[in-house]
């Protein structure tokens, strides 16, 4: 009886080894792979598409032998581009000069330009969605102007690994508020949704070569009445900068379905992130409410999440948004004590009067385009019992004709490491 357990537990136990011991039949190295970081789509010329591939270059970023080291301005990367039928083969194609296996587990950014996504997407992202290998955390970006032209303009000047570079700028969202969070699976879900429609980063090449160029021509503040723009008051690619580093994103794509219909800038996108509850925290310029010509700059922080609502009135959709903010004065130009007493609460409802301004121009831009990308339509489907019902009712096309009531409720709280401004002396 002992002999049999005994050479029971032994075939266990060789069972176990020898299933051990097989291996992936099927495992690659990854030295054997190439791993595209970002992938920008146009119109092609002769083909259906033209793909853009940046390829990392893994011993470059590493500093290995016979490669210049992080920091030293070697080259990082390579960009091929080609014109293609479909995505994947145009992979296929790439995958016969590439010396190494195109793996796409690793693409942090997909672009398409203007142009491309104007016409329509649908086709591409639904392809996208198919690849096991295609990470659903990647970013949507939209490229005004050519997606190969801004993939080949992005050098990073404070990053040797443009994957990581790709990582922090699409996730500059939470400390500038100029962009969105415009990851594919968002994305997708967007383009497919009955509730609310899609957006994406915008992107573009700075058009200014020398500081003596920069313009403010194509500045959105002249239609928002004001006397010069604010940091806000810009898309990707009119930005008034200079410098090593062309490739810019400000502001935000909308979509309609999957056909891209307008874009915000970046003070319209702040607005955008307010009334959704995904605003973070940014500095933000305001007029000075008791002496005209100087500015307030703050902290602006969500201090809880946006009430919203949405009723039927008269057949129409009526939306009332609470936006709760919090500030920290970071400089007062004209040198009047903001920090305390009637002078506080001046500009509290200052501040309160200005960002409601800006949220109502960002709904009626909204309206403009008539798409609910604040995704409005997520509570009044709450309304309806069954699926029918709410599809019969057709909100994306209802969603035009809404009326707003925008209020927003301010709280200074900091001065900064001043308690109180007291001006300078003036011997004139």
């Amino acid at each position: 009886m002992k002999r049999k357990i005994k050479s029971a537990g032994i075939g266990i136990i060789l069972v176990i080894l020898l299933t051990s011991m097989t291996g992936c039949f099927d495992a690659r190295e990854v030295d054997d792979l190439a791993y595209p970081m970002a992938i920008g789509f146009d119109k092609g010329d002769n083909n259906l598409l033209k793909m853009t591939l940046q390829l990392a270059l893994p011993v470059a970023i590493a500093g290995g032998s016979g490669e210049e080291a992080p920091g030293g301005g070697g080259k990082t990367s390579s960009i091929v581009t080609l014109e293609v039928p479909a995505i994947y083969s145009g992979l296929n194609m790439a995958n016969t000069f590439i010396s190494k296996q195109i793996n796409l587990s690793h693409v942090k950014v997909i672009v398409f330009s203007e142009e491309l996504a104007k016409e329509g997407i649908d086709k591409y992202i639904t392809a996208i969605a198919r690849g096991r290998e295609f990470r659903p955390s990647m970013f949507v970006v939209v490229a005004i102007g050519s997606a190969e032209e801004y993939v080949r303009a992005v050098e990073p000047a404070l990053e040797t690994n443009p994957a990581k570079y790709y990582e922090m700028k699409l996730r500059a969202f939470d400390y500038t508020a100029f962009t969105a969070d415009t990851r594919f699976f968002k994305f997708y879900h967007n383009i497919k949704s009955t509730s609310n429609q899609a957006y994406a980063v915008l992107a573009s090449i700075g058009q200014f070569g020398d500081s003596s160029e920069i313009s403010d021509e194509k500045s959105t503040f002249r239609e928002k009445g004001r006397e010069v723009p604010l940091e806000g008051d810009f898309i990707a690619g009119d930005m008034p900068k200079t410098g090593d580093v062309k490739a810019e994103i400000m502001g935000l794509a909308v979509f309609d379905g999957a056909k891209m219909v307008g874009v915000l800038d970046g003070a319209e996108t702040m607005a955008h992130l307010m009334v959704r509850g995904d605003f973070k925290y940014s500095f933000s310029t305001l007029p000075d409410p008791m002496k005209d010509g100087y500015f307030v700059l703050l902290g602006i922080g969500q201090g809880r999440a946006p009430k919203r609502k949405v009723e039927m009135v008269n057949g129409v959709p009526n939306i009332t948004v609470d936006v709760f903010l919090e500030g920290n004065i970071q400089s007062i130009q004209s040198g009047i004590n903001y920090e305390e007493g009637e002078n506080l609460k001046i500009l509290e409802k200052a501040v309160a009067e200005f960002f409601e301004k800006e949220i109502m121009r960002y709904f009626d831009k909204t309206l403009e385009y008539g798409v609910d990308v604040a995704g409005f339509g997520q509570l009044m489907k709450s309304k309806f019992i069954t699926w029918d019902e709410w599809e019969s009712f057709d909100w994306l096309s209802r969603y035009k004709d809404s009326g707003f009531n925008v209020n927003v409720d301010v709280i200074i709280r900091r001065p900064g490491l001043m308690v109180r401004t007291v001006s300078f002396p003036d011997s004139n």
